[in-house]
């Protein structure tokens, strides 16, 4: 049994070693009170037992359990360098999608490690599956031994979790927490049945669409474009040609409103910002659920914009050039209002800029929507572009991008720019393409136009030391120039109702 006591020993050591020097200097944990290192070992140790009763061996789990817990951190850190945000425990859920859409997932890795690490972890498994022989006391009661120490470990693990209070920022929570700690706090407290109830209750408590206006004026058509990465970069360079998003700045100064946006995510996690505008509620409000709520709303209908509109009599539609089962979206979207929801098996796989659907198809396939409408009843059009999504970094430019893109020599690590701003140029396009064909509708129609978040483009933003992760938006109609028109920086969950009542479809008051 020495062999036994080695190989736990050595795993609890160098999982605790590796979260110390295998982190970010920013995530790297505090002094934690005894309870939490505790907590910590209870975690290493269910892992360690679940391997052991499989495999009888013990070189052979200290292995596995390395390996589980290196997966956490090869993630995390991908996901640090690219997003600026550790990895939460709402990440299990979602990066499962990596074995279905690869592209978006695996480039951001550190391949060279990723694929250094895999080849020492199964010569190590293999080495240890061939020469270490089982245990020789090992039976079916000491397999009974090990299931009761399992859990009782995961008893105290659970009872110790729901005692820890949380920030809800996973910074500092990882400091004070340890990052495989905060992990698993977070998960177990996410999963509580009454923290659950509270999130829904919340929901449906501060939702600002909630009392809809009984007759309004009238019924325009909404179209919504939620633009894929859409930003102005134009600040970030000087060497930035001003006519990358010359169509845009047209149509600002004849919109209502426009102005920058401040949206809760940076690089990825476009659901934050959907979620964010189809609720009216502030993200950072959702507590748990503020990394990846569509997880948590797939049984039951919650209040959203489109749930207000669908009660003023409008048809639903939800256009995305991707797949449906993306996010979840395909469970969530008909709980939320929606009457139909057109992925990426809507548009022909020839209409594309880059690896995906183009903006331009998008564009085509809003106004035939609104062409092919022929009852009274009005329409309101969510789309969510595909088009500039990353990585970035996979696609290849050529010598006349850098001569259109740039008005002189261009910054430092812009290559993930140049590609941005090849895409970020047709989503230009695209504007200008869609109010064209919305000034010949006869029917007055409203566009709301916005970005989720900036691209992930960290080594750019290194280089050229930007901070600010606030994109940009504009509220536009087709039948009247609004002079002047209103500039006005918003929070994302504001959006939706300033569109409403420049609609004339103002929510009412709840008193």
């Amino acid at each position: 049994m020495l062999s036994l006591l080695v190989a736990y020993v050595l795993t609890g050591v160098l999982v605790q070693q590796t979260q110390v020097y295998f982190v970010a200097k920013d995530l790297r944990p505090n002094h934690r009170s005894p309870k939490l290192l505790f907590l910590q070992t209870s975690l290493v140790s269910v892992v360690f037992i679940l391997a052991l009763v499989l495999s009888h061996r013990p070189f052979l789990s200290c292995i596995i359990t390395l390996a589980v817990f290196a997966v956490f951190l090869v993630v995390n850190q991908a996901k640090f360098k690219a997003l600026k945000e550790p990895l939460v425990f709402s990440d299990i859920y979602l990066y499962l999608q990596v074995f279905t859409h690869p592209r978006l997932f695996l480039p951001f890795l550190n391949i060279p490690l990723t694929l250094i690490a895999i080849a020492l972890g199964l010569s190590l498994f293999y080495l240890a599956a061939i020469l270490e022989s089982s245990l020789k006391a090992y039976n079916i009661i000491i397999n009974l031994i090990a299931l009761g120490i399992l859990l009782a470990l995961l008893d105290f693990m659970i009872k110790t979790a729901l005692k820890v209070k949380l920030n809800f920022q996973p910074v500092k929570d990882i400091k004070e927490l340890g990052f495989f700690n905060s992990l698993a706090i977070y998960l177990i407290q996410a999963l509580q049945k009454p923290n659950l109830d509270n999130f829904k209750a919340y929901l449906d408590k501060q939702s600002p669409y909630k009392l809809a206006i009984q007759s309004p004026a009238e019924r325009p058509n909404i179209v919504v474009i939620q633009s894929e990465s859409f930003f102005d970069p134009r600040p970030l360079s000087a060497s930035i040609t001003p006519e990358v998003l010359q169509f845009f700045d047209q149509i600002k100064t004849i919109s209502m409103q426009h102005g920058k946006l401040n949206v809760p995510a940076w690089g990825a996690n476009t659901l934050r910002s959907e979620y964010a505008f189809l609720s009216g509620i502030n993200n950072q409000e959702l507590s748990y659920y503020q990394f990846n709520p569509y997880q948590f709303l797939q049984k039951t209908p919650s209040i959203s914009i489109v749930s207000y509109l669908k009660s003023l009599g409008y048809r639903c539609i939800c256009i995305h050039p991707n797949h449906a089962a993306f996010f979840k979206r395909d469970k969530v979207f008909p709980l939320i209002g929606f009457d139909e929801f057109i992925d990426i098996h809507g548009f022909d796989s020839s209409q594309t800029a880059g690896p995906y659907i183009s903006d331009q198809a998008v564009s085509e396939k809003i106004q035939t929507l609104l062409k092919q409408k022929t009852e009274q009843q009005p329409l309101f059009i969510f789309a969510i572009t595909m088009e500039n999504h990353g990585p970035l970094h996979l696609e290849n430019y050529t010598a006349t991008d850098v001569e259109k893109l740039y008005c002189n020599k261009p910054p430092k690590q812009h290559h993930d720019l140049t590609i941005y701003l090849k895409h970020l140029s047709n989503a230009d396009r695209m504007v200008l393409n869609l109010t064209a064909s919305l000034k010949n509708q006869a029917e007055k129609t409203w566009l709301c136009w916005y970005g989720d978040h900036l691209p992930s483009m960290p080594a750019v933003y290194q280089a050229l030391n930007w901070q600010d992760g606030r994109s940009d938006y504009l509220i536009w109609h087709n039948q009247v120039n609004h002079n002047p028109t209103i500039q006005k920086n918003l929070s994302i969950e504001q959006l939706g109702l300033d569109l409403l009542i420049g609609a004339g479809l103002a929510v009412a008051n709840k008193s």
